[in-house]
């Protein structure tokens, strides 16, 4: 009962400090809502500002394929990289580039022939693109479309397939003399086929309908390619975000339990330098239930951080994936920081000095913790500094319980480390305070 009357005893002097209670209370809730408002949840069918990125394989390597190609190149948004088939569909499966394009073998024999039927274009789009699949779509059929163009202003383009039919119906012999007449009846056919594909257009163009007569200028035929993402990589993570808070708010949580640990630190510098601890223990108090009370006013302040920005963070569309995990990860967390609460307090002998060095070692863990910048988006090697700053733990328990979806096997190594940290820091603090007071 006596820690519980010294608990509230300092938890009602950290929220009478109003500038101590802005930095538990405060100042979390507003990064969080600036985070959050920054780190947005990545828009999957955004391409981005630079050019779309396509992988092309050239089994035919015709004079019509090279037209096609160059047709392409003349898109600003596109930028084509010539490939080997299976390199190119890693390729677009990895994420390295967005879509990759197979012209077939023969393309240049039929590709703009109306009356032959059109070579298969294949295409393989990441599925995240959306947008860009259906724009790709649209630039094939338009680089089709004037290889048409180009045959009928170079008719002697058309002789090759002319030949060939002449030369099959030389050695048919099935077929009677009158088939010297087949190539006026199959240059009429040509004629009649492109005057309804005109009439067509223009009565469209009149009723404003897109039915009627078509002609496929292009044989388009999806592949599926659809891209490997790996789980631990960023692509992999940010997937997994749910709502625009799930990031910004457990960075508010590290925050808030920050300045708790500041201010009970500086509490306990303030009630040594004053004599205050001397005067407790001249009541029925013995030493170590003072410093009882003082770590249990910190676990619970930090608790409540915690509490209170999970409340806000739901409020607003944060949907943690289990609440028994987020609670568990709350214990441990406030567990390791009345630890390090306990070391930075003796860090120095005035309230001051102990101010100082303990907000700049919450800098330094926040920094490579991942409380300013997420780990995910840190250079490796800083990535494995982090590591060694108790955020970084905080938070791996804190977002697996919120989005990563941990496991209770994939929680348990850093709930150790947490737990290992508030017990060596509690011991170290512990054991200085008792020394410089005997």
């Amino acid at each position: 009962m006596n820690l519980l009357h010294l608990a509230l005893k300092d938890l009602r002097l950290l929220f009478r400090d109003k500038m101590g209670a802005f930095f538990v209370i405060g100042f979390p809730v507003l990064l969080g809502l600036f985070f959050g408002v920054i780190f947005k949840g990545p828009d999957s069918s955004s391409g981005g500002s630079g050019k779309i990125s396509i992988a092309v394989v050239d089994l035919d390597n015709s004079p019509q394929s090279t037209k096609f190609l160059d047709e392409l190149r003349k898109n600003e948004g596109l930028r084509l990289e010539i490939d080997e088939n299976e390199a190119a569909r890693k390729s677009v499966r990895l994420g390295q580039r967005s879509a990759m394009i197979v012209i077939p073998t023969g393309f240049g024999q039929k590709a703009g022939l109306l009356w032959e039927e059109q070579p298969e274009i294949q295409i393989g789009v990441d599925p995240s693109r959306v947008a860009e699949s259906a724009m790709l779509e649209g630039m094939v059929m338009q680089a089709v479309a004037t290889l048409i163009g180009d045959r009928f202003q170079q008719p002697t383009m058309f002789l090759p397939s002319v030949t060939q039919a002449r030369e099959s119906l030389k050695g048919n012999q099935e077929v009677d003399l009158a088939t010297k007449l087949v190539m006026g009846t199959f240059l009429n056919q040509v004629e009649q086929m492109i005057e309804a594909a005109d009439r067509v257009q223009a009565s469209n163009q009149a009723t404003g309908d897109g039915g009627g007569f078509e002609i496929n200028f292009a044989n388009v035929k999806r592949v599926d390619v659809t891209r490997e993402v790996n789980p631990s990589s960023v692509s992999g993570q940010l997937q997994k975000i749910r709502s625009d808070w799930d990031i910004s708010f457990p960075q508010a949580m590290m925050w808030g339990i920050m300045g708790c640990v500041a201010g009970f630190s500086m509490s306990i510098a303030r009630e040594r330098s004053r004599g205050t601890l001397v005067r407790l223990r001249a009541a029925p108090l013995s030493k170590t239930q003072v410093l009882l009370g003082k770590a249990l006013a910190c676990f619970l302040a930090c608790l409540l951080v915690m509490l209170m920005m999970t409340t806000l963070g739901v409020v607003l569309g944060m949907q943690p994936l289990s609440y028994l995990k987020l609670a568990v990860a709350g214990l441990v967390t406030s567990f390791c920081f009345v630890g390090i609460m306990m070391t930075m307090s003796v860090l120095g002998k005035t309230e001051e000095s102990v101010a100082g060095t303990g907000w700049a070692a919450n800098i330094v863990m926040a920094m490579f913790g991942g409380g300013m910048v997420p780990v995910m988006f840190m250079p490796a090697f800083v990535q494995s500094l982090s590591r060694f700053s108790p955020i970084y733990w905080a938070l791996r328990v804190v977002e697996g319980a919120i989005w990563r979806d941990f496991s209770w096997a994939e929680m348990l190594p850093a709930i150790l480390v947490l737990i290992a940290i508030g017990l060596i820091g509690t011991i170290v603090g512990a054991n200085i305070l008792y020394r410089r007071d005997d």
